[in-house]
């Protein structure tokens, strides 16, 4: 019993710290917008007046802060889920202050502008923010979860410039620095106030602070730097910038530099990153001055040789390297820099250089673009969806369902107290992320059981049968777990976005089926069974009892039907070309409009009027701006390839609707929905622009670079934990998934989004779930036949029988959630649920009829190729020949079955 007493403690345990991160995630979602914005005002003025209260105190902050549902512990959602703060900036292109001279176009400013937007978002720490440029000189920003207009505003509009600063300390002295961190501690000691128990020195004058003091010091380091005489002449403490989201130092260092600059970023010219030769591995900073910036920069390094130069971006320090030696017209900015951080910085000083004024165009709220209705819909069917497979696991399995329905309850528990621990942000491909979850731990559940009953069947009693499929299954499990974990993992380090978010909720999933599976489901059974509350497991079964299907047999037929739908499903793709893609992956347009209608116009009529015009893939966002006498307001995005072909757009209203653009023909489906004689009257367009796609070609070419070095890892693991045949098996497989997945979506006329490529990667982490299931007890049956003179045909046929029960349970179980979802979830969701559907088909489908035989396949090329190397072996092809193919013969005879 001491081994359970551990065990039941470890699972109490974990479910408490799952419960109690859940909590405030669930009571936060009760609260409503001024309650929320009510309570982050009043922790807000609390943080700021914050003093050395000690652990105890410390520790009774934190219970009262999440008794009131802490803000920091609870799920974000994304922009498709809850919608955010949207604004629109723009530059003059008449107005360059002389970049004509540096020869850049508008383009080119528009990019520079965009990063620079970028590095201030990432302040305001939105999660998964989309930032998007619009014409030629405007910038689109959305920041998932936000309300407050002002203070975006405020960060995004502040002016910026990139200037130089000699820092304190000389060759390594850091005396003033350390007198200033005294004084400025004692002036806030008198106050009531720790200054410098917010700080850690990391080295001799190194200061840095964690991000959780981050708010509370730089209110004090702002004021600090006001009061005069507080610091030394002419300083000022200055922060380094955020750090990295996910990094291992989450801190800033805390510099002391002069506060007037000692030159600024007008004259620089250009800077590029490169490899630093002097430091394999590591990159370095080039950048050069123009003619008036060269003589002084010279004389300012010469003189100042042995001190640090800040170089200070939007008021924070991005480096701070030691000045060595005079430079001259060009110089470079080593340090421990990698290749993506020396081009973020080179970014950055090229943007900061750039003196182009930005003024707003316009800003407001806008819901979430999926649209309320269809976030609600889909909550509702998931649900219905998790109750349907309790439901059938009760009916199915009996007393072992209630069993299994505890460990999934336990499972749900525990992936979102996780989501919930890491902060995670969930949008729509976290979803995904969770149903694959389900599905796999219903898996665990259905290989456990069925295990147990092929013991019960061998007349073993019930504690032995649960013993013995344990045993043997879990070893299934954790191969089938360990390979999406390594998939999921890969994606988490080479994806961004939503990718990412999609690669974090797996992983976290993945973790939580084994433990629920192996540890949870186990503790039950060992405690029902111990104390006699079951003294025997009945379940259903939807098959004989020793099914004898030839599935190798029609390997032939299976390999036909799959080559056929491929070919014609890629020729489709090709055909369709670029209207496969969603408006994600493409240019269109955006337009924000307002409906003349004296009563509400809601988010689903206007939906439904775009889908019913031409415009199915449409993106609707209900839009409150800051001018409230202007209802009815709505944000719209269309691509470029909408049903017929689009005119160029202008920002002015169109005349009488004769232009044939795509702003007129929303217009025109909306002009019911408003009241009024014209069509201008009824539909006001407010404004209309060109804009990028959300998914940047950087975002496609990581999603690429993360699946193919997914499947690369995975082959390596099968390899290794199998043989290379069953890696190539599995490849197989995993290829045919996705390609008659999106040969199917093309026949149909479907769109790819970005939520049906988190779909995408779904079914390859189910197909490779549902394969390795089946190679695993190929791997067992192929052991156990050894010498029996048992085909290899039939032993693969035996190993598919056996896990054909488990792989049609799995299926049914994962598309009673998914079916739902496409039938009930809503327009915006269908595609995404249409993907997961037609994937776990497919999936199911080439477990038994693709991947196995691939297996066989590999097996025949290899004795051929091991036959043909006989044959122009010593003696010539035509002595050995004969000889290689009598022993292939005879050895096909023998029907002797190999591992």
């Amino acid at each position: 019993m001491k081994t359970h007493t551990y065990r039941t403690l470890f699972i109490v345990t974990a479910l408490a710290f799952a419960t109690m991160y859940i909590y405030p995630t669930v009571g936060w979602m009760t609260l409503s917008d001024e309650t929320r914005q009510e309570r982050l005002d009043t922790w807000e003025q609390e943080d700021l007046a914050a003093s050395d209260s000690g652990l105890f105190g410390g520790m009774t902050k934190a219970v009262k802060r999440w008794s009131q549902f802490n803000r920091d512990w609870v799920i974000n959602l994304g922009l498709d889920l809850q919608g955010g703060v949207h604004m629109v900036v723009e530059f003059d292109p008449n107005d360059l202050d002389g970049l004509e001279e540096r020869e850049l176009q508008e383009q080119d400013i528009q990019a520079m502008v965009l990063q620079r937007i970028r590095n201030r978002v990432d302040e305001f720490e939105a999660k998964e923010p989309i930032i998007q440029a619009l014409g030629t000189n405007q910038i689109q920003i959305m920041l998932p979860g936000e309300k407050n207009v002002k203070r975006a505003q405020e960060l995004i509009m502040k002016t910026a410039f990139l200037t130089f600063h000699l820092a304190s300390g000389v060759n390594g002295s850091f005396d003033e620095k350390e007198q200033a961190i005294r004084d400025v501690h004692k002036h806030f000691e008198a106050k009531g106030q720790n200054f410098a128990q917010n700080l850690l020195e990391i080295a001799r004058g190194v200061y840095r602070v964690p991000a959780e003091n981050f708010k509370r010091v730089s209110i004090m380091v702002e004021e600090a730097n006001g009061v005069e005489g507080l610091l030394p002449e002419n300083r000022m403490f200055a922060f380094s910038t955020p750090p990295a989201p996910g990094g291992g130092d989450q801190s800033y260092q805390l510099y002391l530099i002069e506060n007037d600059p000692a030159m600024n970023g007008e004259d620089l010219t250009s800077a590029v990153a490169r490899p630093d030769d002097r430091n394999p591995g590591r990159w370095k900073i080039l950048f050069e001055f123009g003619a008036d910036g060269v003589a002084n920069f010279a004389d300012l390094t010469d003189t100042n040789r042995g001190r640090e130069m800040a170089i200070v971006l939007d008021g924070r320090v991005v480096s701070a390297p030691t000045i060595n030696e005079r430079i001259v017209g060009s110089g470079e900015i080593t340090g421990q820099f990698t290749a993506d951080e020396a081009k973020d910085l080179s970014i950055a000083l090229n943007s900061g250089s750039m003196p182009v004024p930005i003024k707003e165009a316009y800003s407001g709220v806008v819901d979430a673009s999926l649209g309320a209705d269809s976030v609600q819909k889909g909550v509702f069917s998931a649900i219905s969806g998790l109750l349907l497979v309790m439901v059938f696991m009760l009916i199915y399995y009996r007393a072992a369902g209630i069993i299994a329905i505890i460990a999934l309850t336990a499972n749900a528990l525990l992936v979102v107290g996780a989501l919930a621990y890491f902060n995670a942000t969930l949008t729509l491909p976290g979803i995904a992320g969770l149903i694959l979850t389900i599905g796999m731990a219903v898996d665990a559940n259905v290989l456990i059981f069925e295990r147990i009953r092929e013991e019960l069947r061998n007349g073993k009693s019930l504690l032995s049968s649960i013993e013995g499929g344990y045993a043997r299954a879990t070893i299934t499990i954790l191969d089938a777990n360990v390979t999406t974990l390594i998939a999921a993992l890969v994606l988490t380090q080479f994806g961004t976005g939503p990718v990412q978010g999609f690669a974090v909720t797996l992983s976290i999933g993945v973790c939580a089926s084994v433990f629920a599976a192996l540890i949870v489901t186990r503790s039950v059974l060992d405690f029902v069974v111990e104390r006699k509350i079951i003294s025997e497991l009945s379940m259903m079964s939807i098959l004989k009892a020793k099914p004898d299907y030839k599935f190798i047999e029609k390997r032939k037929v299976a390999f036909t039907v799959s080559a056929a739908v491929i070919v014609v499903g890629m020729a489709m793709f090709g055909f369709r070309a670029g209207d496969m893609f969603g408006v994600d992956f493409k240019n269109g347009t955006n337009m924000r409009i307002a409906i003349a209608s004296d009563a509400g116009v809601a988010e689903r009529d206007v939906r439904d009027r775009l889908t019913d015009s031409g415009f199915p893939s449409a993106v609707v966002q209900a839009y409150t701006g800051t001018d409230l006498s202007v209802p009815n307001q709505f944000l719209i995005r269309i691509g470029d390839d909408a049903d017929g072909e689009a005119q160029p757009e202008s920002t002015e209203a169109l005349p009488g609707g004769t232009v044939d653009t795509v702003s007129n023909r929303v217009q025109l489906a909306l002009a019911d929905l408003g009241s009024g004689s014209d069509i201008n009257d009824q539909v006001r367009l407010l404004s209309v622009q060109t804009v990028g796609p959300a998914v940047g070609k950087r975002l496609r070419g990581d999603s690429y670079m993360a699946i193919s070095w997914a499947l690369v890892f995975i082959i390596f693991y099968l390899w290794f934990r199998f043989e290379l045949k069953f890696a190539v098996g599995a490849a197989v497989a995993l290829v045919h998934d996705v390609l008659v997945t999106i040969g199917v979506f093309a026949v149909f006329g479907r769109e790819i989004s970005i939520p049906v490529v988190a779909a995408l990667l779904t079914i390859i982490g189910y197909s490779l779930n549902d394969t390795i299931v089946v190679f695993d007890r190929l791997r067992e049956d192929l052991k156990l036949e050894r010498g029996q003179g048992t085909k290899r045909e039939s032993i693969i046929d035996l190993a598919v029988n056996h896990t054909l029960s488990r792989t049609i349970l799995t299926s049914l179980t994962t598309l009673f959630v998914v079916v739902v979802l496409f039938v009930f979830g809503g327009g915006d969701i269908n595609d995404f649920a249409f993907a997961l559907i037609i994937g776990i088909i497919v999936g199911t489908y080439s477990s038994i009829f693709v991947a196995s035989p691939a297996v066989l396949i590999y097996e025949d090329i290899q004795e051929w190729w091991q036959a043909r190397r006989h044959s122009s072996g010593p003696g010539g092809p035509g002595k050995s020949g004969g000889s290689s193919k009598r022993k292939k013969k005879k050895a096909r005879n023998a029907d002797e079955a190999t591992a």
